[in-house]
């Protein structure tokens, strides 16, 4: 990549990063909510690092040396500009903001009080006005929310900022300083944005990520367009799970490495077999009739009502390709239909470059 010269316009945000940005500078806190293997997590780094980046040194951050991206990122132990935790059903108050954790002196049990990653954050924000601090909230509603964020949810509100109220355990003010910026991550497989408690919905903006099959245009193996296939089974998964299937549907990351579609094959298949196929099982864990139709009669022993683990062997490549396929065999003839056009086309203009001059 070729960087701008220092003093030149910032190449523009992506604009998932400006959707982010306008949300942030409102509400102060965003959660990127969709479906499994939609970028949440990818695109909140990204939104985090590179509007750290700008705010802190006026470049974007593909353009910070090393010393600069350790500021942003931090050396490891929680120091950067953007920091990250992901919830789960243990995490607690006393990670969050503060609370005792057990302690050993001298071979003596006992407890101490210590500051959680947030207002570890909030503090260093308090002491660098001049610069924004984010943090990144990795699988936010796996935690139990209402304990974890605890008085804190009053303090979040942007008119509340710098507001103080008084911690329980410790009895100090604590504030959420204007230039602290949380963003969530949220899968909605399970139906959790239903579940999600009011008062946090409404301090909360959300941004929701949906598959995306047109980044995969350039993936096509033995003839089968993966972005057609990709969009024909979200289809089906929407029409045969009803309400739950918008949720539910398989997303385009899945498929992709480094931000480029998957370029080998045998990756392709080793990621529907190994991912996605585990995951339809589970979607489909009472209707193996609908998860057979689905993928297909190679792939899924119609009689057995089982998964052939045998298809990653050498050779069966375009077998697995063709029971993709079988539900709706006009993927493959659209298809190899255009691959023909293309050879039509490309022939005729070798004929033209062929053909002498005429005088």
């Amino acid at each position: 990549m070729v960087l701008p010269k220092a003093g030149s316009q910032l190449p523009p945000l992506p604009a998932k990063v400006q959707q982010v940005k306008a949300v942030l500078d409102r509400k102060g806190q965003v959660i990127l909510y969709g479906p499994p293997g939609t970028g949440k997590t990818h695109w909140a780094r990204i939104a985090a690092h590179e509007l750290s980046a700008r705010e802190a040194f006026k470049k974007s951050f593909a353009q910070l040396d090393p010393k600069e991206k350790e500021v942003v990122q931090g050396s490891g132990q929680g120091d950067g500009l953007v920091r990250m935790c992901t919830f789960h059903p243990a995490y607690g108050y006393e990670d969050f903001l503060e609370g005792y954790r057990p302690t050993s002196t001298n071979g003596t049990l006992g407890f101490e009080r210590r500051d959680g990653i947030f207002k570890r954050l909030c503090q260093d924000a308090a002491k660098a006005p001049e610069r924004t601090y984010y943090l990144l909230v990795d699988e936010i509603n796996r935690g139990d929310i209402p304990r974890i964020f605890g008085e804190l949810l009053t303090l979040l509100e942007m008119d509340k900022r710098g507001m103080a109220l008084s911690l329980p355990l410790s009895g100090e003010p604590f504030r959420v300083p204007a230039n602290v910026r949380l963003i969530g991550t949220m899968n909605t497989a399970d139906r959790s944005i239903a579940l999600l408690d009011t008062a946090l919905r409404r301090r909360f903006g959300f941004i929701e990520l949906m598959p995306e099959p047109e980044l995969l245009r350039e993936m096509v193996f033995e003839s089968l367009p993966i972005a057609d296939w990709l969009k024909v089974l979200n289809g089906e998964i929407r029409k045969r799970l009803g309400n739950d299937g918008r949720n539910l549907q398989i997303g385009h990351a899945f498929f992709m490495q480094k931000e480029l579609p998957i370029a080998d094959p045998g990756t392709f298949l080793k990621v529907l077999l190994e991912d996605i196929v585990p995951l339809l099982e589970e979607y489909f864990y009472d209707s193996p009739e609908g998860l057979c139709q689905l993928l297909g009669s190679t792939i899924m022993d119609p009689k057995e009502q089982r998964i052939n683990r045998d298809l990653l062997a050498p050779g069966r490549r375009a077998d697995v390709i063709a029971s993709l396929a079988q539900l709706h065999p006009e993927l493959l003839t659209s298809a190899q239909a255009m691959d023909a056009v293309e050879d039509e086309t490309e022939g005729e203009e070798e004929e033209e470059q062929e053909e002498p001059a005429t005088t």
